[in-house]
């Protein structure tokens, strides 16, 4: 009797010990097939958001290139071919790799140096050549594929337009009709191309969509999976794999808010830069319809002005990157030299109007992270020269610094425009902008407020709308 109760308990012993290594191998092969399905999921969305990019790239050139080859029709300026034959290489590089990645064997570097010339970013050469070999015969990248064809297909037409001017006009046997009638051509094809465009980014953007819902379900899956086998290999065999799960829990709510705010940050972030672009496209537009120099004038000085707000969300977005990465740096901070380096950065940036800076500053060492205080100060003081009251006779931006009983005190206070009474309390959320604020990204004062933050401090504002605004920034002394 007693043997065979032995016998029982070495035959439980041993079938737990192989429940045991069973489950342990589920774990171990869905936690391997999460990691390799996110793996190459990141690298495929990776690789269609660099595509979507160099589509931009592409689209931009052909529509330069539909530019200079309007002006030299109208004008026949040698330069202006030359112009069009530069721009026209950017689509046309695409269009040689592409060519050269469908063949048999294909010659990656030359594929890579094609897609290099289509200013393509050298990071994202091998995730394209990566995803074009292993999806071009599949399912909706076909489609992507059939559409880059027809846009190719489309820039060729545009291309034989420009041999067949050229050659008329180096004859000289263009007739005026004959003129209007290419430009008229080069048009109907710019607009089909950017219809192509549209529809590849449009194609891509649902596979990237398609991939994100099929990676969600089978994460919620493998998750059940690993959640499941990891608690009845903890009833088996450990009690404390209940904290490891609880921990695992943690993490991926935390990837899960990550997610989301990664999501909208990418989609704000595109926006924002996609703005510019589109209102230089048709600032050319209209350029390539207007023969009035004061009136192409104000449109490149419209021009300028997007291309440097569009630098400056760049910056921002540089500085908001690199600030949260770098993590806190305590050092003895010079805040007069930073003080003064941020308003000489500042002093020329309204529009050639005098601002006055006053500096009243009580400290000079203090112990703190002299980028995170760049940072502060940059935005603020930029602010205040951007958003000065041309109205007012004097325009002055105020720096003061201090030592309250606990923190150090930094405020920037000018008698610009003010902000509005119901925009105090959003003007720190990010992308936020107030009104019909066409001067802001939405990021500046977010970073004011991250900085802020990170230091362990509190930001509070002061303004009344057309009178003054006062920022008042209280950091923790570190002694």
């Amino acid at each position: 009797m007693k043997g065979k109760l032995i016998n029982s308990i070495s035959g439980i012993k041993a079938l737990k010990k192989k429940i045991t290594i069973v489950l342990l191998i589920i774990v171990m092969a869905a936690s391997a097939a999460i990691i390799i399905m996110n793996y190459f999921t990141i690298k495929i969305i990776s690789a269609a958001g660099a595509s979507i990019n160099g589509e931009s790239q592409h689209y931009k050139g052909q529509k330069e290139a539909s530019a200079y080859l309007t002006n030299y029709i109208y004008l026949q300026n040698e330069s202006d071919y030359i112009a069009f034959q530069k721009a026209i290489d950017i689509p046309l590089s695409d269009s040689r790799a592409r060519i050269t990645l469908s063949s048999e064997n294909p010659d990656y570097q030359e594929a890579a140096a094609d897609l290099l010339k289509g200013q393509n970013h050298s990071e994202d050469i091998g995730d394209l050549i990566w995803m074009f070999r292993r999806f071009e015969h599949l399912g909706a990248f076909k489609e992507v594929i059939k559409v880059w064809v027809e846009g190719d297909a489309i820039l060729n037409k545009i291309i034989q337009i420009a041999s067949k001017a050229h050659q008329k006009i180096a004859q000289g046997k263009i007739s005026g009709e004959e003129r209007k009638a290419l430009i008229l051509s080069i048009r109907d094809l710019s607009a089909r191309s950017a219809a192509k465009g549209e529809d590849f980014r449009n194609t891509l953007g649902a596979i990237i969509r398609t991939t994100k819902i099929w990676v969600f379900i089978a994460n919620v899956l493998i998750t059940i999976v690993i959640v499941i086998s990891s608690l009845s290999y903890a009833g088996i065999m450990i009690r404390n794999l209940a904290d490891s799960k609880r921990k695992i829990i943690e993490q991926n709510e935390k990837l899960e808010v990550i997610n989301s705010e990664l999501d909208k940050f990418v989609y704000n972030v595109t926006h924002d830069l996609r703005s510019p672009l589109t209102a230089l496209a048709g600032l050319i537009g209209l350029i390539n319809d207007e023969t009035d120099l004061d009136q192409i004038r104000a449109y490149t000085l419209m021009m300028k002005g997007s291309l440097e707000k569009q630098d400056r969300f760049i910056n921002e977005m540089l500085i908001f990157v690199k600030s949260k990465h770098t993590g806190i740096n305590k050092a003895a901070c010079n805040l007069t030299l930073i003080v003064d380096d941020v308003i000489a950065q500042n002093s020329f940036r309204n529009e050639g109007k005098a601002v006055k800076f006053y500096k009243e500053l009580e400290l000079n060492i203090i112990e703190s992270d002299a980028l995170k205080l760049q940072v502060i100060l940059n935005n603020l003081i930029s602010n205040s020269v951007k958003y000065c009251d041309p109205k007012k006779m004097e325009q002055w931006v105020k720096v003061k610094s201090y030592h309250s009983e606990t923190d150090t005190v930094i405020e920037v206070e000018d008698n610009g425009i003010g902000i509005l009474l119901k925009d105090q309390e959003r003007i720190f959320d990010e992308f936020y902008m107030s009104g019909d604020n066409k001067k802001s990204s939405g990021i500046g004062l977010y970073l004011v407020k991250d900085a802020v933050t990170q230091l362990n401090g509190r930001i509070e504002v002061q303004s009344a709308s057309g009178v003054s605004s006062k920022f008042i920034v209280s950091i923790p002394r570190w002694t």
